[in-house]
C-alpha cells in the first residue's frame, strides 16, 4: 500500500478514535447525567458522519465543538495537541504609548501609559511628539503601524521622533517593547482610576469604590486593602464588571456580612474601631454586566440572598459551573464540567444569569462619550439611602 495513503488512514483512525474518547469522556464525567436534556446518542451519529472528510486537527476539533455545543453548557470545549513545530510564535508588541493620525501626514504620540517603558524621565518622548520613522522605516498615516509592531522575543523599537512634522532636527529614541499584558494592564489601572474619580466627584467624596478584576488571590489581597482605604466612608460600590470568575466568592462574602461585636478606642484617639475590622458597616451595592462570569455570578447572587445590599446592572453571563480537562490520544484536552451550583431555593445557576435589583445598562453612546450610567446609578441609590439612614443591607 502507497505510504501515504497508509499515513492518512492512520490519521484518520486517530481522528476517530480521538472524537470517540471525547464524546465518551463527556457522557461519563458531565455533571448532569440527563445531559441538559441532549440526545447524546444522536449527537455522537450527527457529527460523527462528518470525520472521514476532515483533513486536519482544528477541523476535527470544530467538529467536537458543534457536537459539544447540543448540551448548552458553559466552561466546555476541546483545544491544543498537535505537534509544537506546527505553531509559531509570534507576539505583537506595544511602545507603551497610543498613536494618533495627525493632518501632517504623520503619526503623533497620543497618552502615554503610565510605567510604561515611555513613562521615565529620562527618554524624549512627550505626548503630541510627531513619529518620524520606526526601525529605519518612515511612517506615514496611510501605513498601518502595528505590523511593525509585530516582532520576535528580544526585539527593540527604535523610534525616529520630533516636535515638529519634519525629519530634519529628528532624534532616536529606542524602547523595549511592552507586550500585550501590560498594556492590559496599565488600561485596566487605568479605567480603575477613571470610574473612582467618577464615584469620588458624584458623591463628593463620601462614597468609595472599588473593583475586583478576577474571583483569585491576587484580587482578593487587592479587595481587603481597598476595604481598609474605605473603611470611614458613607457607602462603598463593589464593581465586578468584566469578572471573568475564579472561586473566591466565599472568602468575599465572609468578610462583607461581618457583624460589629465590639469596638476599641484609645485614650487620645477619639474614634471608635469596630470588631471585627475587616468589613464595611455603610450601604453597599455590587455591580455586574453581561460580562460577569462563573464565580462572577456566585458572589452577586450571594450579596442578594444575604441581603447585603442591592446589585446594579444587567443579567450576568449565565455561565455557573465547576469544570475540569481530560486529554484525548492526539494530545489535546477536552473540558468537562464536572459539578453544578444551585442557589439556596434550588435554582440551578447555569444558563440562569442573575437578575439585578436595578437594571441600567450602558450603550453604544454612553461607550463613546465616556460615560457610564451603570455607575452613576450606584451612586445615585447609595446617596438615597445614606440619607435614608440606612446601615447597609437591603
Amino acid at each position: 500500500m502507497n505510504f501515504t495513503i497508509t499515513m492518512e488512514l492512520d490519521r484518520k483512525a486517530l481522528r476517530r478514535e480521538v472524537f470517540e474518547e471525547g464524546w465518551r469522556v463527556m457522557k461519563n464525567r458531565f455533571y448532569d447525567a440527563k445531559m441538559h436534556g441532549a440526545d447524546w446518542n444522536a449527537a455522537k451519529a450527527t457529527y460523527g458522519a462528518l470525520l472521514d472528510y476532515l483533513v486536519d486537527q482544528e477541523e476535527l476539533q470544530n467538529v467536537m465543538m458543534m457536537m459539544i455545543g447540543e448540551l448548552n453548557a458553559s466552561h466546555t470545549g476541546v483545544s491544543g495537541g498537535g505537534p509544537a513545530g506546527d505553531r509559531v510564535s509570534v507576539q505583537t508588541r506595544h511602545p507603551g504609548f497610543d498613536i494618533a493620525a495627525d493632518s501632517s501626514g504623520y503619526y503623533r504620540v497620543g497618552h502615554i501609559w503610565k510605567g510604561s517603558p515611555v513613562d521615565r524621565e529620562w527618554v524624549k518622548v512627550r505626548k503630541g511628539d510627531y513619529i518620524i520613522a520606526v526601525n529605519d522605516q518612515e511612517l506615514k498615516t496611510t501605513d498601518n503601524y502595528w505590523k511593525h509592531f509585530t516582532l520576535t522575543a528580544g526585539r527593540k523599537f527604535h523610534f525616529l521622533i520630533n516636535d515638529k512634522p519634519a525629519r530634519e532636527g529628528a532624534w532616536e529614541v529606542v524602547i523595549e517593547p511592552w507586550n500585550t499584558g501590560a498594556l492590559s494592564n496599565a488600561q485596566y489601572a487605568k479605567w480603575v482610576e477613571d470610574r473612582r474619580a467618577m464615584v469620588d466627584k458624584l458623591s463628593n467624596g463620601e462614597i468609595g469604590y472599588l473593583h475586583i478584576r478576577a474571583m483569585d488571590a491576587a484580587s482578593l489581597r487587592q479587595f481587603t486593602l481597598d476595604l481598609a482605604m474605605y473603611r470611614n466612608r458613607k457607602a462603598l460600590v463593589i464593581d465586578q464588571r468584566f469578572n471573568g470568575g475564579g472561586g473566591i466568592d466565599q472568602e468575599l462574602l465572609s468578610i462583607l456580612v461581618g457583624e460589629k461585636y465590639q469596638y476599641s478606642r484609645g485614650r487620645d484617639a477619639g474614634i471608635e474601631v469596630p470588631r471585627p475590622l475587616e468589613t464595611f458597616y455603610g450601604p453597599m451595592v455590587v455591580m455586574q454586566n453581561e460580562r460577569s462570569a462563573s464565580d462572577a455570578e456566585m458572589f452577586p447572587q450571594g450579596f442578594k440572598d444575604l441581603k447585603l445590599g442591592k446589585v446594579i446592572g444587567v443579567p450576568t453571563m449565565g455561565a455557573v459551573i465547576a469544570t475540569g480537562s481530560y486529554s484525548l490520544a492526539d494530545g489535546s484536552s477536552i473540558r468537562t464540567p464536572g459539578s453544578g451550583v444551585w442557589t439556596a431555593s434550588g435554582d440551578n445557576m447555569e444558563n440562569f444569569g442573575v437578575k439585578p435589583d436595578v437594571y441600567v445598562d450602558n450603550t453604544p453612546e454612553d461607550f463613546f462619550r465616556g460615560r457610564d450610567a451603570q455607575i452613576e446609578k450606584a451612586v445615585e441609590v447609595l446617596k438615597a439611602e445614606i440619607a435614608a439612614g440606612k446601615k447597609g443591607g437591603n
